[in-house]
């Protein structure tokens, strides 16, 4: 199994944002939560990515329990907020994240020129992205997400402000 839940919960105070929800996600599957603002879509992914403690239930990824260190290196993650270093270039911010991740230089420099082709910013490479749209920032927060070849993809409100 890739994501595993039973009974996770999370309440704050009174507050359950999370009550007993459990599935299996397999390799390969594409899996997603609907639900209205509220409903505790974020919350759950903060948990399988030990940003937040379940107060109850279990859970693992890609094999190993919540908090595993060594399995964080193993995902990509788009938050629904990303905060961008917006002096950066689209390249140096990627480059940023594949130095984090351990990346290799040539490895890094020949995928950072992958995704940006990928998520069509190839010509803006070079640019600050302060000078990007919601879109094009949304489009680089993605190509970050899977800069570091990640087994299992996390993308909260992947969709949001993506340009037509």
């Amino acid at each position: 199994m890739s994501v595993t839940a039973r009974s996770l919960e999370k309440r704050f105070g009174d507050f359950v944002a999370v009550d007993r929800v459990s599935f299996d996600v397999r390799k390969g599957e594409i899996f997603g939560f609907l639900g209205p603002n509220g409903a505790g879509k974020t919350t759950s992914v903060k948990m399988f990515l030990d940003l937040v403690a379940p107060t109850a239930g279990s859970a693992s990824i890609l094999g190993a329990p919540l908090g595993d260190r060594a399995t964080r290196g193993r995902i990509g993650f788009l938050p629904e907020h990303f905060r961008f270093h917006d002096w950066l270039s689209a390249r140096e911010f990627l480059n940023l994240h594949g130095q984090l991740y351990g990346m290799d230089a040539d490895r890094l420099r020949r995928r950072a020129g992958d995704l940006l082709e990928l998520v069509g910013l190839t010509a803006f490479g070079d640019k600050a992205l302060r000078t990007f749209s919601k879109g094009m920032l949304q489009r680089i927060g993605l190509a970050q997400a899977l800069l570091n070849e990640p087994e299992l993809v996390i993308l909260d409100e992947p969709t949001s402000g993506l340009d037509p």
